[in-house]
């Protein structure tokens, strides 16, 4: 079973608060369909940029990601956004709705370009979580205040941003009295205390009382990033929702100057492994993969291939709202083996940059493995894929 029409159209925010960093107008791309019962909302992720000369830089290399003025007017879902029943059997006849991110914040911001070239002498307008609030109050005049099902998901900046926002759409539905159940999944956004997250100062020119909660900022005046982990979010959260998370997110091996390509030592591996287990074990719901990677739910490769003891995350996902699966999804891993001979569906990987095409990297990482597919800067194993000439 097939979508008519596989693209979300591109819509512009009519507000003129819901500001890119260069304050052209964020929006959304949005498929709609007959049946406005059910609907899945992706909130796209991207980093954040740390200062004044990074948050330049990033205008220079990602200008996709700080304006919305080059955004194609239509886009095709992938994974979760699917219109193809076999990849995404719970969404793909649902109304589809895919936010780009455009405001490097970690989608927690309100500050505008007034209030920080005055104060970090800036001028970038840090507007996510007024993004985020803007495209629910659209989408609820355009029909959404009917639903019964709301599933509200993102990777990465994007799965930091369901995790503080899911309470507060649940809240905009209640407002204009929808009956609605709102959901989330998180995915690839539950960082470690361990990990990186942006400084102080950050959390100041963004803005982000609002969007964090005084109470957390208050609990740890000298370190409210820590208000950041997941581990902290997450018993704040009344909403249902689902994390997704890599054991070896390879964004956060990064943060932490692990490099698996120069063989790091099994001692940082099995640290790594306790961290993110242990805080994964009390979940209610979780998929949990000890693979390398960082992202699943916009991969349609990796949405539907890779597996937690046989189960894919398209599956996880409609057992999580039939009820009638376990919620909990983890790997049981040792440590001192080898990542990828934990979990037989992971795609091999070379870590955070292209390989090498050496003969060195054919006999050692290669092996009988000859189709790789590209994925941002990553290659990943695909079996079904053709080898490279």
């Amino acid at each position: 079973m097939q979508g008519r029409d596989p693209h979300l159209y591109l819509t512009k925010l009519r507000h003129h608060d819901a500001v890119c960093n260069d304050g052209s107008k964020a929006g959304y791309y949005i498929r709609k369909v007959n049946d406005i019962s059910m609907w899945v909302i992706y909130l796209e992720g991207g980093n954040y940029c740390n200062d004044v000369g990074g948050c330049e830089l990033r205008k220079e290399q990602y200008r996709d990601l700080t304006s919305s003025h080059f955004w194609p007017s239509k886009k095709e879902g992938e994974g979760i956004l699917s219109t193809n029943y076999y990849i995404n059997p719970l969404g793909w006849g649902s109304n589809l709705v895919y936010v780009p991110y455009c405001t490097s914040d970690l989608w927690l911001g309100d500050s505008s370009a007034e209030d920080n070239e005055i104060e970090f002498k800036t001028e970038f307008h840090f507007r996510g979580a007024r993004v985020i609030r803007r495209v629910i109050e659209d989408l609820l005049d355009s029909g959404m205040r009917h639903a019964t099902h709301v599933l509200v998901t993102g990777t990465s900046a994007g799965g930091v941003g369901v995790m503080f926002h899911i309470d507060k759409i649940a809240a905009q539905f209640r407002n204009v009295g929808s009956s609605a159940e709102v959901r989330g999944i998180s995915d690839s956004g539950w960082f470690l205390e361990s990990g990186h997250v942006p400084p102080n100062g950050n959390l100041n020119h963004w803005k982000v009382n609002k969007t964090i909660g005084d109470d957390c900022l208050e609990l740890n005046k000298d370190n409210p990033w820590k208000c950041l982990y997941g581990n902290n979010i997450y018993p704040r959260i009344k909403s249902p929702l689902m994390i997704v998370q890599f054991y070896f997110d390879t964004f956060q091996l990064l943060m932490k100057g692990i490099n698996l390509g120069d063989h790091a030592s099994n001692d940082n591996l099995s640290r790594i492994l306790n961290e993110v287990t242990s805080s994964l074990r009390n979940l209610d719901t979780v998929f949990g993969v000890s693979c390398l990677g960082h992202g699943i739910l916009d991969n349609t490769w990796l949405f539907t291939q890779l597996k937690v003891r046989g189960v894919t995350l398209k599956l996880a996902i409609e057992c999580w709202y039939m009820g009638i699966c376990p919620k909990r999804n983890l790997d049981v891993c040792d440590a001192l083996k080898p990542v990828q001979e934990c979990n037989e569906s992971c795609p091999d990987m070379w870590v955070f940059g292209p390989p090498q095409w050496s003969q060195d990297f054919h006999t050692a990482m290669y092996r009988s493995r000859t189709s790789w597919v590209p994925y941002g800067n990553y290659q990943y194993y695909n079996p079904t894929a053709p080898p490279f000439s």
